[in-house]
């Protein structure tokens, strides 16, 4: 543990290989974006002992690439403490720690919300738009490097993708024991054998936008969906629904009762 008499200057430094000129906003949110994850890591990982707005201060933007060293100061007096020291290097590893699970799923999936995950996509957002761009993120302690790593615009990118993809699934609205009562949904895929328990695949878009494998609870209902002499891929349903997730990721409905359905091509 470093000690405090040695604890003189600690700072979170954010630098961007640009190659193109950085948009203002595209700056402004991800700094705006880096500054809100900071609070809400401090919020939940509770490093400080005594009670202070947790805040990232621009201490210096330097020339050349976009460069913006930050630091934390008490809301009491200006002398950084060795929970600052903790605090901002265990910042900057969950950030890596978030990215790096991210792009290759490594080590223990963090509790993101959508707006951690928002932010984290905005964070990296000036990289992703300008190619062969990169950001390195350094943690330094009296002028000494004490923690680095970077993202390149292509990992950038690819961190917005995994992004809208995890947030499509959080859209799915909460309800107790995962039922959802009478809501429309149209076919993507369907099997004709009726004894088939697999292949057939639904929308419903009040819950989701990306379609899922569906199975039911009861062979009547699905007799009369898929088949009668109703077209299932002109016809919406009004259903009941249970959500079955894998992996924690939702990834099946099951239908459990049919209440009307209708003709899309009818005007």
């Amino acid at each position: 543990m470093t000690e405090i008499a040695e604890v003189r200057d600690i700072r979170l430094v954010i630098k961007i290989d640009n190659k193109n000129p950085v948009e203002l906003v595209d700056l402004t949110k991800s700094l705006f974006s880096l500054a809100s994850q900071f609070s809400s890591y401090v919020e939940k990982n509770g490093n400080h002992k005594e009670e202070r707005e947790a805040k990232l201060y621009v201490k210096e933007i330097k020339s050349g690439s976009v460069i913006v060293e930050l630091v934390e100061l008490a809301t009491v007096g200006m002398i950084p403490f060795v929970e600052n020291v903790n605090t901002v290097v265990g910042f900057a590893e969950y950030c890596k720690k978030a990215y790096k699970f991210l792009l290759k799923g490594e080590g223990k999936k963090p509790e993101l919300s959508q707006t951690d995950y928002k932010e984290l996509s905005a964070i990296v957002n000036p990289i992703a738009k300008d190619k062969a761009s990169q950001i390195n993120f350094s943690t330094t302690i009296n002028g000494n490097v004490n923690f680095n790593f970077n993202l390149s615009s292509t990992e950038s990118n690819a961190v917005q993708n995994i992004v809208k993809r995890e947030l499509d699934f959080l859209k799915i609205p909460e309800q107790q024991d995962d039922k959802f009562e009478k809501v429309v949904m149209t076919w993507f895929q369907a099997r004709g054998n009726i004894k088939s328990k697999s292949g057939n695949k639904g929308v419903i878009e009040e819950l989701g936008k990306k379609e899922l494998n569906i199975i039911f609870e009861e062979d009547n209902v699905k007799e009369t969906m898929l088949h009668s002499d109703i077209n299932p891929f002109t016809t919406a349903f009004v259903v009941d629904v249970k959500i079955i997730n894998i992996n924690g990721k939702p990834s099946i409905y099951k239908i459990i009762d049919l209440h009307e359905y209708f003709d899309l091509t009818e005007e």
